[in-house]
Parts: structure tokens; sequence; C-alpha cells
């Protein structure tokens, strides 16, 4: 998909953080909210947003490291062995994060939705978040078939499927809202 994909996802970002989507409703302090372990379903589903704008901070995590392997060294007068161990590890960091970041996402999102409610578009966007989330682990672990493991990666990393996730979610928020 490439720079096209980069953008669209780009831009269904942007769109994740239009007013309508962060706006908060006036509360009444008579109306009561759903609640689990003491917190309320809208604030689950804010927490489970702003960790789906984080996961998907990798869509300029991955040209911007390709980028410094290429020109890191030279841009910054550094050793370019010493620099590429270094950024590797970085690199390395920051995928244990997006990982983990991710599956907080769905968790948070799912039980969100149990809480409200939700349309089935909602769902349907959970659904694809839950893949996403699979199709990333499956490429860490050691135990599936190396075929499986490439298939995941496919899976993975085309930008369709969370451009899909992302427009399910939103749009499923505009009907429920």
């Amino acid at each position: 998909m490439g720079r096209f994909g980069t953008g669209l996802t780009l831009v269904v970002l942007l769109l994740l953080l239009t007013p309508t989507a962060l706006a908060q409703e006036e509360k009444d302090e008579d109306e009561d909210e759903p609640k689990i372990l003491g917190i309320e379903g809208e604030d689950l589903g804010n927490v489970a947003l702003y960790f789906l704008i984080a996961t998907l901070a990798i869509a300029l995590w991955k040209p911007a490291f390709k980028w410094l392997r290429k020109h890191g060294p030279e841009r910054f007068d550094k050793e370019p062995r010493e620099f590429k161990q270094k950024l590797g590890v970085f690199n390395r960091r920051f995928m244990k994060v997006h990982n983990w970041i991710g599956l907080g996402t769905a968790v948070l999102g799912t039980v969100h939705g149990f809480i409200l409610e939700w349309h089935w578009t909602l769902w349907a966007g959970m659904v694809a978040l839950w893949v996403l989330v699979f199709s990333g682990s499956m490429m860490q672990w050691r135990w599936p078939p190396k075929e499986m493991r490439k298939g995941a990666r496919m899976l993975h990393f085309q930008r369709t499927l969370s451009i899909v996730a992302i427009i399910l979610l939103y749009v499923g928020h505009v009907i429920v809202d």
C-alpha cells in the first residue's frame, strides 16, 4: 500500500483526534453510568482510544527507523556499527511497547464494549483489532510453523485491516452517540 496507506492511516488517526471523537458530554449527577471495578465505561473507551493512537505510532516509526538505519550514522556523525546497534535495541524495545499497548487497546476496548452494549459495527472493528493483536503476537512466537508466521506477518503488515478497524470503530461510535 506504500505511501497511500500511510497517508490514509494518518488521516484516519487525525479524524480520531477531532473534537467530535474526544468530546465529553455533560453528565447529569443523577445519571447512573455503567461501571466495572469503579471505572466508568466511557472512561475505559477514552483510555482505549489513547492506547490505539499510541499503537498506531508505528506507522510513523517504521519509515523513520528505515531512514535512520540508512542515513543516521552520517547525519549524527556516529560510528555506523554502534549507531545501528543502539537503534536496533531501541527498535526492539519500541516493538515490545507496541505489542503490549496493542493488547491493552484490544482488552480495554472489548471491556468498554461489554459494559456499554455496543452496535455491531463496533464489534466488527474490535474483531479486526483482535486479528491484528493475534497476528502481531504470532510473529513473536516461535512455536507456529514458519508458513503460519509468514502469513501472520503478511496479514499484520497490511494497513488495510487497521484502516478498516478504525473506520468501523469511528462509524460505530457516531451511530451510538
